[in-house]
């Protein structure tokens, strides 16, 4: 699967994105009626951009590593708006990162996309991942997002001019904001030993830049991390995250879930959980492998990688997120690059194809069931303008954030 001549114009690339940015938007309408600073991104990225100064604040590593997106945002949040504005400058960023991926999906001009309902169908699996509202419309996670186009640019061709320009920023910028790009960088260097073209290489020194920068200058493991390094409770987090919840839909029955927690805990191994998600993913890369199709291979591929990096190093470790909703972060990028494996199988040579289709068509219908009904404490939460007259009329009051029990401790300047 090459590159196909033709593609998609700019006109039809920006109503695409377009419709995709109302979707976004209209997905939990509180967010933009109200202002919000999400959890750190107040507490901690806020309150250090207004504390610090900027130079300090911008190269402030939270949580073990630098997260330059959202000290960035923060920043201008605190110095270009009134405060009572602030939360309308992370949302405005957190929503160009959210058109990111689609916008790499929508210029690929790789084979396997031509068809527009491939396309369109590929946005759908962007925006309708269950869990996902975790990362909605804030900076703190924008690094998901990064971290996901970075699986997409690995998994499709390389493209020319501006289009590379643009792949080869975000492939450095994205391990500076969080160490789940990095986790791909052992994948670029395969596709560049195995295809030795020059994009391969401007990609691997782009991204090798970023995390080595990040790794050497602000990278330390602690603040609540530990590596996870039992196989058998990491298989169980993958049935839970990336078999349970995509294909079934965050469901209010939990109680199997405890369960399963409790039964590792005890030491025992689930035979079931370990032995699901080897199954399953190990019929569709064979798959994937015996059909010759790169692109699903590639996006497993990027999908496995994540998915090991992000539950290897989960705050409060993997048993913590053996949960419908726990950590739902952690998943959406292999989650988001595994329904698009599907989707290239879709695309690929029959008798897969139909299956996949099937698949893909499942996966779509429980997400966009998941996007009308997102986790309450991520749709609603108070009004930030009128936290923020509370601390103006009495400055030693504590702005409440969303989720409760967050809160934004501000100096009078």
């Amino acid at each position: 699967m090459r590159v196909a001549s033709g593609g998609l114009g700019a006109g039809t690339v920006g109503l695409a994105l377009l419709v995709y940015a109302v979707l976004v938007l209209a997905r939990i309408p509180e967010i933009v009626l109200q202002g919000r600073l999400w959890a750190e991104e107040g507490a901690i990225f806020f309150a250090n951009a207004w504390n610090l100064d900027p130079v300090h604040a911008l190269a402030m590593p939270v949580g073990g590593y630098l997260n330059l997106v959202a000290n960035g945002a923060t920043l201008a949040a605190r110095y270009a708006v009134p405060l009572a504005d602030a939360p309308y400058v992370t949302i405005a960023v957190a929503l160009l990162f959210q058109l990111v991926p689609p916008l790499i999906l929508l210029t690929a001009r790789d084979q396997w996309l031509e068809p527009w309902p491939v396309r369109l169908a590929g946005m759908g699996l962007l925006l309708f991942v269950p869990g996902s509202d975790e990362i909605w419309l804030q900076t703190l996670h924008s690094q998901f997002e990064l971290a996901l186009a970075g699986g997409l640019i690995l998994a499709l061709e390389v493209p020319p001019g501006s289009r590379l320009l643009f792949g080869l920023f975000l492939l450095v910028l994205a391990p500076l904001c969080g160490p789940g790009a990095i986790a791909l960088a052992p994948l670029f260097l395969l596709r560049l030993l195995l295809e030795r073209t020059s994009g391969r290489l401007l990609q691997v020194v782009a991204l090798g830049c970023g995390s080595a920068l990040q790794v050497l200058g602000f990278f330390s493991l602690g603040g609540g991390r530990a590596l996870t390094l039992n196989p058998a409770l990491l298989l169980s987090v993958v049935t839970v995250k990336d078999l349970v919840v995509p294909f079934t839909g965050l469901t209010r029955e939990a109680s199997w879930v405890t369960a399963l927690q409790s039964q590792i805990a005890a030491g025992h191994d689930p035979f079931l959980a370990i032995a699901a998600p080897l199954v399953v993913f190990g019929i569709v890369a064979a798959v994937a492998w015996g059909s010759g199709n790169r692109p699903a291979l590639w996006l497993l591929a990027g999908a496995a990688a994540t998915a090991l990096s992000a539950y290897l190093g989960a705050l409060d470790g993997a048993l913590a997120i053996i949960d419908l909703r726990a950590g739902a972060r952690y998943a959406f990028v292999p989650v988001s690059l595994t329904g698009l494996a599907f989707l290239a199988l879709s695309a690929g040579r029959a008798p897969w194809r139909w299956p996949a289709a099937a698949v893909c068509a499942w996966l779509l219908l429980v997400g966009a069931r998941a996007y009308t009904r997102p986790w309450p404490p991520v749709a609603h939460g108070p009004s930030w303008r009128e936290q923020v007259a509370l601390w103006q009329a009495d400055p030693s009051y504590a702005i409440h954030l969303w989720p409760s029990p967050w809160v934004l401790r501000l100096a009078p300047k």
